[in-house]
């Protein structure tokens, strides 16, 4: 299973195909409360947070889900804007696993997807 946390309909989509095609569960939610109500779901394999979403700072978030014991070992995967690259800087420091511009993580969904669920299987 993987999170998405987007409030974008059309990266929602993006994301629901390629799971959809991996055979991966995907849950997704806009804003951190509901985030945080899915984890009683189960651990995704892995997070997906777009850093444009403007019901939440994504860097923040990812801050707090890598300083709580809980969340420490999901990898979070953060993508946006390379026009915005402060953001994605911030999300880096905030201890994301990888950061993406839109472009490059579309691109690489897939793949990603992919191999995040084989290291969850693990």
């Amino acid at each position: 299973m993987i999170t998405a946390v987007l409030n974008e309909i059309h990266f929602q989509e993006i994301i629901e195909k390629a799971a959809k095609d991996a055979g991966v569960d995907c849950l997704f939610a806009a804003e951190e409360e509901t985030l945080l109500a899915l984890f009683q779901e189960g651990t995704p394999s892995v997070l997906l947070i777009d850093l444009g979403n403007s019901n939440l700072d994504g860097a923040a978030l990812i801050q707090k889900l890598k300083q709580n014991p809980a969340t420490r070992s999901i990898p979070v995967v953060a993508f946006g804007n390379q026009i915005r690259a402060d953001l994605m800087q911030d999300a880096k420091e905030m201890g994301a696993d990888l950061v993406l511009p839109k472009s490059a993580f579309r691109g690489q969904l897939p793949e990603l997807i992919r191999h995040y669920d084989q290291c969850h299987d693990r």
